[in-house]
This record gives C-alpha cells, sequence and structure tokens, in this order.
C-alpha cells in the first residue's frame, strides 16, 4: 500500500513540470549499457567499475565539491541581486527575443498607455534586460554565488545549516532530484533568486515563507514547492514580458521589485486557494491556470491582497519573535543571538 502511494507520488509531482535525470547519469547509464552488451562478466564488471571509482579524477567528485562549499555562508536576494548587476551578462541581454511581448499591440505608443499597458519608463528598460537575462542565464556550478543562491534557498526554509550541494535533502523543499540546478533549466537563476527573496525577505521570510513551506509538507495537501515557485516565477515574468506590470513599475520606479511582489502575490493566492479547498496534487493544473488567468486580469489588487496579509501577519510574527527573544535571553542571555545571524563572517555552513 505504501509503495502504491510512493509511486503516485513521484508521477503526480511530474505534472507540475520538469524531469530531473541529470544528463551525467543518463551518460553513466548509456555507458554501463555499452559495456554490458560487449559481453562483461557479472565479475569483470564489477572490478572494471572498482577501478574506474578510484581514479583520482572521478572519485567522489560530488563529495569534494560539497566540501568545496564547506567555508560558504548563505547570501540574500539583494547580495545575489547586485552580483548580476555588476557580472557581465552582455551575451545573455542582446537576445532581444526574451523581451519582446509575447501579445501584440496594434496602438501606437502614444494612445496605448490610455487603453491598454503603458510603455516601460527607459530608465528601467536595463533592469527588464537584465532580468530576463538571468531567466535566460543557466546554473553554472563553478560560479560560487550560484551555488550559495541554491544552498541559502535549502538553509532559510528549513532553517538547517547544512547543505551540500548535492543530496535527497533537495527534495524536502520540493525540489525533483539529487541536483536542483535540472529544475533551473525554464527560468534560470531568476527561478532561484525569486525563492531565495520568498525565503530571505524581512517581509516574507517569517511568514509566507514557512506557512507555504509547511503546506508543501502537508501528508494529504502535499505539493513540489521549488516547481511551484519555478512555475509562479513563468507566470510573472509573462506578465513582466507583456507589459501588464508596466504601469506599477513605472509608479515604483522599479522593475524587480514589482516583479518580485507580483510573485509573491500570486503565489499567496496559490496558497489561500491551496489551503481554503483542500487542494490536492491531481487538481494542481487547473488551480494554477485559474490563478494565473485572475492575476493578469487584475495585478493591482493581487499585489493588495498580498499586502493585507503582509501587514497582518509581519506584526504577529514580529511579536512572537520579540517574545520568544524576551524569554530565551532570561534564560540563557547567550541565546539572544539567532543562530542564522548573517552579520556573523566566521558563520560556516554547506558541509
Amino acid at each position: 500500500m505504501k509503495k502504491r502511494q510512493s509511486g503516485n507520488k513521484t508521477q503526480s509531482s511530474k505534472e507540475i513540470n520538469l524531469s530531473c535525470i541529470h544528463a551525467r547519469d543518463k551518460k553513466l547509464a548509456s555507458s554501463t549499457d555499452s559495456l554490458s552488451n560487449h559481453g562483461f562478466a557479472e565479475g569483470g564488471f564489477q572490478d572494471l567499475e572498482n577501478e574506474w571509482r578510484s581514479t583520482p579524477d572521478v572519485m567522489n567528485l560530488k563529495q569534494s565539491i560539497n566540501f568545496e562549499c564547506s567555508n560558504s555562508i548563505p547570501i540574500n536576494f539583494t547580495e545575489s541581486w547586485s552580483y548580476f548587476m555588476t557580472n557581465d551578462m552582455q551575451n545573455l541581454m542582446s537576445r532581444s527575443e526574451h523581451i519582446k511581448p509575447q501579445a501584440s499591440r496594434k496602438l501606437g505608443g502614444r494612445f496605448r498607455g490610455l487603453v491598454g499597458n503603458p510603455p516601460l519608463n527607459p530608465s528601467l528598460v536595463f533592469e527588464q534586460e537584465l532580468i530576463f537575462a538571468i531567466a535566460a542565464c543557466p546554473m553554472n556550478n563553478d560560479v560560487s554565488v550560484h551555488r550559495r543562491i541554491l544552498q541559502s534557498i535549502y538553509v532559510f526554509m528549513t532553517k538547517n545549516p547544512t547543505c551540500p550541494r548535492y543530496g535527497t535533502h533537495w527534495e524536502e523543499i520540493g525540489f525533483q532530484g539529487q541536483d536542483p540546478a535540472s529544475d533551473l533549466r525554464g527560468v534560470g537563476m531568476f527561478g532561484a533568486l525569486q525563492m531565495l527573496y520568498l525565503s530571505s525577505a524581512q517581509e516574507t521570510k517569517e511568514t509566507l515563507a514557512p506557512e507555504i513551506f509547511k503546506l508543501s509538507r502537508h501528508p494529504i495537501h502535499e505539493f513540489p514547492l521549488a516547481v511551484l515557485s519555478l512555475n509562479v516565477t513563468k507566470m510573472a515574468l509573462d506578465a513582466f514580458r507583456d507589459g501588464i506590470l508596466n504601469r506599477m513599475c513605472n509608479k515604483a520606479n522599479s522593475a524587480i521589485f514589482i516583479v518580485n511582489q507580483f510573485y509573491l502575490a500570486i503565489l499567496y493566492r496559490v496558497f489561500i486557494k491551496w489551503s481554503n479547498k483542500g487542494v490536492t496534487i491531481h487538481e494542481s493544473c487547473f488551480l494554477l491556470k485559474a490563478v494565473e488567468k485572475w492575476c493578469r486580469a487584475h495585478p493591482k489588487k493581487t499585489v493588495r491582497r498580498l499586502h493585507k496579509y503582509l501587514d497582518t501577519h509581519s506584526a504577529a510574527a514580529s511579536y512572537k519573535r520579540q517574545k520568544g527573544m524576551e524569554l530565551r535571553s532570561k534564560s540563557n542571555p547567550a541565546l539572544h543571538s539567532s543562530w542564522l545571524d548573517l552579520t556573523k563572517p566566521s558563520f560556516e555552513v554547506f558541509i
């Protein structure tokens, strides 16, 4: 009975998005098949495999990468965004097809703002191009910031400071395999950036993030949180590409802030509908389509409802945190500081 449920869970998680089979795993599997087809005896193949695994360049590759990450510390969204702002992204930013609207508009620029969506302010074009460039940027394991972004998501979500680069622990936060980079192919590093924003932003790290993480682990209403987050990122990018967020971006004089707020707002609406209606993974496709349609039609109202939720819950979370700190400081003054205090440069995680 348990085995059947486990199989259904695996099949259901694929209904949301993406396969998580890594290319290296495929290559290893094909190499094994080719050796088997050439008539290697079972014992001979085992000896060959043992010899291959003992090769210095191959042995414990993933473990060595995990060890290299042992001196990393968590990184927040602001630091990550600054990295991409200062990094050379010209080759990705030059791909204009990422920015072209999916829905063509026949009205000229003078009348477009009166009837439909206004054009984006010229001062925000660089942000627009950078956002879509990051969305086209694949995860690079040789870039320490890329690794730290992924690992920080796990640390902030689970409050567990131990996060190897590879392993089954990624499934705890909703990735579909041992390497979360496999799930980022649709929205690139921008998908990871937005999940980092959810888990590390002051307004959500003690409100929406823990609540939606708890719901994703529910025995009946569970869902792969990371895969859901990546789908919501795609919704936010599509709305931004179609100019739906231009008016709010112009008013806030920031593209990245509004795109992130719209991402959180969509995620919040999914969370509310999922929890209130008792949705299961089998019904997720219909829910996501309905939520996306409503949010695209009512972008301002979508964000306002998020802010109303945050205003209410942030005050409660702040009061609860303050009372907890007072109780801990009375019992043990040394515990007054949080274990996740990022102001301590000597703090080491990711072993």
